[in-house]
């Protein structure tokens, strides 16, 4: 990536909403204003399970706990109400999204999401990750840590969203930290190998990076374009620099040159070439923080025959 692209990314994720804003926001989300929370008008609009649906999710959402759960007595399939998606829209309007347990969390509603799991709801939700990575967000960890307690994940579900990229994009370094308490893994990679040390960087990031390195994580995970988290250290930052941020960075910098890899890294051509060749990571590279996730590397060596 770039540096004009790595930018852009940085702007996108230090701002990017979650979903869209209710008529009057929950006291527990006062401090991020860019966090946007399940529009109720829209949500509604577009719910499972018809007409039944819709109540349940009324009662949620206006903190009727008891109605809620009066009506997923007298009917348990209504637990896995949730918006439907139009796979038309790649990208729905803002705040059309979430399931039961979701619009809980967006009350901070701790009562209702102790009820729902009671009544059968699953614990990282039907929609997995979308309470989790809303929660992560509020100005309290409690919602968190009930839902992290209650045996949600805190890595990334298969199509579901990433709680670890919800507390980046926000800058949000204690929702990292509860999420590393609870197990999350620092060196998760998605599809295209890019894992929470690389997120954080491109974000600039720096003093999260700095402890997702600190609890495990890598600066030398290679993604499948040959990209690596420590090429982020050759340029300077451009939006975060205070001076904290910097000393991370720093730090960070130092760490890198005190690897083992040499400095600075080759660029994410011949980074790719070798690892698809079969040359890296070499035995010493890959116990001085070197990895590549074995699906990149298929997709990699298939790319250069």
């Amino acid at each position: 990536m770039n540096r004009r692209v790595r930018i852009l990314a940085a702007l996108m994720l230090a701002t990017a909403p979650i979903g869209g804003c209710m008529a009057a926001a929950p006291s527990c989300y006062t401090k991020r204003a860019a966090v946007v929370l399940p529009d109720r008008s829209r949500v509604l609009a577009h719910l499972s399970n018809g007409a039944s649906g819709r109540a349940l999710a009324e009662a949620i959402f206006d903190g009727r706990v008891d109605d809620a759960h009066a009506m997923l007595v007298r009917d348990p399939r209504l637990i896995s109400t949730a918006v439907v998606d139009d796979p038309k829209v790649p990208q729905p309007p803002a705040g059309q999204y979430g399931d039961l347990l979701t619009f809980a969390v967006a009350r901070c509603d701790a009562d209702a999401a102790t009820m729902l799991f009671a009544a059968g709801m699953p614990k990282d939700g039907v929609k997995p990750g979308a309470a989790l990575s809303l929660a992560i967000l509020a100005d309290s960890p409690a919602m968190a840590e009930q839902l992290l307690s209650a045996g949600a994940s805190p890595n990334p579900q298969p199509d579901g969203q990433d709680p670890m990229r919800s507390a980046i994009s926000f800058g949000h370094l204690g929702g990292v930290m509860t999420l590393l308490r609870h197990g999350a893994d620092p060196r998760w990679t998605d599809g295209f190998g890019i894992d929470p040390v690389r997120v954080a960087m491109d974000a600039e990031q720096a003093a999260i990076a700095e402890l997702l390195v600190e609890k495990g994580g890598t600066l030398w995970s290679v993604a499948e374009d040959g990209s690596m988290a420590a090429h982020a250290l050759l340029d300077a930052p451009v939006i975060f620099i205070s001076p904290e941020m910097r000393a991370a960075r720093s730090r960070l910098l130092e760490r890198a040159r005190n690897a083992g890899f040499g400095w600075p890294p080759p660029d994410r051509a011949t980074v790719k070439q070798q690892v698809a060749g079969g040359v890296w990571p070499t035995p010493a590279m890959a116990k001085a923080g070197m990895t590549v996730a074995p699906s990149v590397l298929v997709r990699m060596r298939a790319a250069m025959r």
